[in-house]
């Protein structure tokens, strides 16, 4: 079960960090501004989000497997539309359809855990999914800048439909994991959202622990242009720095598991405030110098929030009993639009993106840090958490 969730929480990864090495290549072989492939980055992320918020209620009502059953061949077949699109504008169109198919499977994942593991076996579940999901930006670049040297740009969206196909035939054998359905028709369905939104203590939750990730998506976006023309690397150095940096996401987890044996929760995710703050100092003052300063800067934010994923989103699922489906979402969507808020900032014509991506730390993370301090006395907690 843990292995089935981690590939369709794979989704969102897999069709960005595949072809980020191909970035800088696209603006020229589409004969459009650089703004205009970022931009088919960033709809994917705001399509999935927004395609989520429908997804995640409705399995409520027709349950985990008939979402899958729906999401995930519509991403396959929007990634070969993906991969013949003539021109940026399809490119562009063909994302929003891959994006919806990926928003199925965004939304069913954190559901799929809270309706099969309670309590601490739920947070260590979410470590476990956290360090498998957390090879995919590792090994995604590599694997792209290599399907552009034998292909081009188009054969990443030819791996992505594949491997759609491959999460499809694993989705067929899953077996049914939500036991308590709604009977309500479609609009009340749907309207739940506003009912899990009106819990304020999971709303500002949502809040303080999306923020601090704003600028890692952020960095995302720009990354390749940073790495490669900022910097002067080539796609496949690029594509080493940015898997190091990734490959701290696989350690949040086992990292967090350890760190609870010794420590409560709570504690933890407000040290991980700290770090994010750490990481903003860092692009401001040695950020500039060089590849690898810049990557240790955004480094120790990523450590940072991979290690406050697992406590934080089992603590965002404490906070409702019931409409498991639209929590989480919500959950979902929050961290992916206001990401892709920050994925548009970042990539305007800006005269030094790292200094932005540093102001955008300080600024965000003091703000979750404030929004986490504020609503932890406040909200219900677990005994274990604090």
């Amino acid at each position: 079960m843990v292995i089935l969730v981690a590939l369709i929480a794979s989704f969102p990864a897999l069709s960005t960090d595949l072809y980020l090495p191909a970035l800088p290549s696209m603006s020229e072989q589409l004969g459009c501004s650089a703004w205009l492939v970022t931009l088919s980055l960033v709809v994917f992320f705001i399509f999935i989000s927004i395609s989520s918020l429908f997804w995640g209620p409705l399995s409520d009502k027709y349950g985990r497997k008939r979402i899958l059953m729906a999401g995930v061949p519509l991403f396959v077949l929007s990634s070969v539309f993906c991969m013949v699109s003539q021109n940026v504008f399809q490119l562009i169109a063909a994302r929003i359809f891959q994006a919806t198919g990926a928003g199925a499977a965004m939304a069913v994942t954190m559901a799929i855990v809270k309706d099969v593991f309670p309590g601490r076996k739920r947070e260590r579940t979410f470590a476990l999914v956290s360090m498998l999901t957390g090879v995919i930006p590792v090994i995604a670049p590599s694997i792209g800048a290599f399907i552009i040297r034998l292909t081009s740009w188009r054969g990443s969206f030819g791996v992505l439909a594949v491997i759609g196909v491959l999460v499809f035939a694993f989705v067929l054998f899953l077996k049914e994991t939500s036991t308590e359905r709604t009977d309500l028709g479609i609009l009340p369905t749907m309207s739940r959202l506003f009912v899990v939104l009106r819990n304020r203590d999971f709303t500002r939750l949502v809040i303080a622990f999306s923020v601090i990730s704003i600028p890692l998506l952020g960095f995302i976006s720009t990354s390749s242009f940073i790495f490669i023309r900022q910097f002067g690397l080539s796609e496949e150095v690029f594509s080493i720095y940015f898997g190091a940096i990734a490959v701290l996401f696989i350690v949040g987890g086992p990292v967090y598991m350890f760190l609870q044996r010794f420590y409560k929760p709570a504690p933890i995710i407000t040290v991980c405030y700290f770090g994010c703050l750490l990481s903003g100092i860092l692009m401001l003052t040695v950020g500039r110098l060089g590849p690898a300063p810049f990557a240790v800067s955004i480094a120790c934010g990523y450590i940072a929030v991979s290690i406050s994923r697992p406590p934080s989103s089992s603590l965002l699922l404490e906070q409702q009993d019931r409409d498991t489906g639209s929590a989480s979402s919500l959950i979902q969507a929050a961290f992916l639009l206001t990401g892709s808020a920050g994925m548009l900032v970042v990539s305007l014509d800006w005269r030094d993106r790292i200094v932005v991506l540093g102001i955008m730390s300080l600024v965000l993370d003091l703000t979750g840090l404030a929004l986490w301090l504020y609503t932890k006395r406040r909200c219900r907690m677990p005994k274990h958490f604090v």
